[in-house]
């Protein structure tokens, strides 16, 4: 009588085993099938949310509301710190950038006029950097960085590639110096209606030496 009794007792512990293998190996199918959807339906979303997005312009907000980003087709003048608009000069399309009161701080465009690429960089009230290529094959470039009245550059272009240091008083550090402007560039310095104005852009970019020649035939 003990013996039947173990024996289905033995039975049972065995039915036991096999059937908690079998959820097992059921729950596993389950959870698979689960994790198999999910990643469907998410490939499926990513798929959709990927489509190409034809617009004018995209405008970046934080917690706040404040725009700290916005990329267009035709972007906006900027407003600086005073509540001064500083005027582009052309339209322009690309990336510009806003520090926390909604400033502009910077961007990455190209102009329509002028077709120039160009970077810039900027304080609460003033353009600080500006890197530039110019569209030509002669493949024009400059990097700009100011401070207050003085500036240094680094530009090349059909005149030669060169290294510029200037303050409130002009060019105070040129390398290599050119000497002698070319022909087309004087005639844009002496095109200028006011005399004094041709000279002091002249002397921004070049030595006095080299303006003087220019201008007044030295």
């Amino acid at each position: 009588m003990d013996h039947s009794i173990e024996q289905r007792i033995a039975a049972c512990e065995r039915e036991n085993v096999r059937l908690r293998a079998l959820l097992r190996r059921q729950n596993f199918v389950w959870i698979f099938a689960l994790l198999l959807a999910a990643g469907t339906a998410i490939a499926t979303t990513t798929l959709k949310t990927s489509a190409p997005i034809r617009t004018t312009e995209v405008t970046v907000v934080d917690a706040n509301g404040i725009v700290r980003a916005r990329l267009g087709g035709d972007l906006p003048d900027a407003v600086m710190a005073d509540g001064r608009v500083a005027k582009r000069g052309s339209k322009a399309g690309g990336l510009l950038i806003y520090d926390e009161e909604g400033l502009e701080r910077g961007g990455y465009v190209t102009q329509e006029e002028g077709s120039n690429a160009m970077l810039t960089l900027d304080s609460k009230s003033q353009q600080a950097v500006l890197l530039v290529a110019a569209p030509d094959k002669e493949r024009a470039s400059a990097f700009r960085m100011w401070t207050g009245a003085s500036s240094i550059e680094l530009r090349s272009d059909s005149i030669g590639s060169r290294m510029t240091a200037a303050d409130a008083k002009g060019v105070t550090f040129q390398q290599p110096e050119i000497a002698t402007l070319p022909a087309d560039t004087c005639a844009a310095y002496k095109d200028i209606a006011d005399r004094d104005e041709g000279q002091r852009a002249c002397e921004g970019r070049f030595t006095r030496g080299a303006c003087g020649r220019c201008l007044e035939g030295e």
